[in-house]
Formats: C-alpha cells, structure tokens, sequence
C-alpha cells in the first residue's frame, strides 16, 4: 500500500508540474481497444495514452494464431483515428529490434532515435508519425 501511495504522490505531482506549466493539456486519457473472440477471451490489444496533441502507443500485441492476417493494422488504425477524434496530431511508439519496427514503419512510422545494445545485442527504435485525419 505504500508503494502505490508514493506511486500515486509522484504521479499527481508531476501532473501537476505539467499543468502549471502546460496549462490545460489532454493528460492521461487512455485509449484502450481489445480483440476477443466469441468466448470473449482477449486475443490481441492496443493501449495508448493522450498527451499535449499526441497518442503515446504503449502496447500492441496479437496472439501468435491470428498474426500477419491484419489484426494489428486494424486494432492501430482504429487507436490512430480515436486519437485524431480526440485531437492528436502526432502518435509515438517504441519497440525492439526482435519485435515490430517494420510493421510500424509500413504504417508510416518513421525512426527518430534509437538505444543500442539495450538490451545486450538488440536495439530500441522510437518511432513518430503525423496523423492524417481520414
């Protein structure tokens, strides 16, 4: 209970530092969009998260079964357009050298920086994008 007390402490804090200097952003809106089949067992997700006109895409996945069939564009276009109702102009993402990089970059992801050997061997990409209302 503590940590989570801190955890909570630091977290209205710092929303508070931005707010006093940001003046009314959109801050921690969460955009969450599942995949379920008829069992309603979750097979796939995208979470994002709203701040200052962009979506911050902190996960997507899609079970192993039901990959390169188009799930994961469609669960990251429908993320995308939700956050463009929402008035994002930008999106950002990070992911792994052994995991997503050209699946964004087909999207119109574009590299902007990147931490090598992290971890040991492997690279993390950032990628952004500028989002085109449809």
């Amino acid at each position: 209970a503590a940590t989570e007390a801190g955890m909570q402490a630091m977290l209205e804090g710092l929303g508070n530092n931005i707010l006093k200097n940001l003046g009314d952003v959109e801050l921690g809106k969460a955009l969450r969009i599942f995949l379920s089949n008829k069992q309603d067992k979750v097979l796939g997700g995208i979470a994002g998260d709203l701040f200052g006109g962009w979506v911050y895409i902190s996960l997507l996945w899609v079970d192993e079964t039901l990959r390169n069939q188009g799930y994961g564009s469609e669960l990251l276009h429908r993320l995308e357009a939700e956050a463009i109702r929402s008035g994002c102009k930008h999106a950002h993402v990070d992911t792994y050298s052994f995991e997503a990089r050209p699946f964004y970059e087909r999207a119109g992801y574009e590299v902007f920086g990147v931490l090598d050997d992290y971890p040991a061997g492997h690279q993390k990409y950032f990628l952004k994008k500028t989002l085109v209302p449809a």
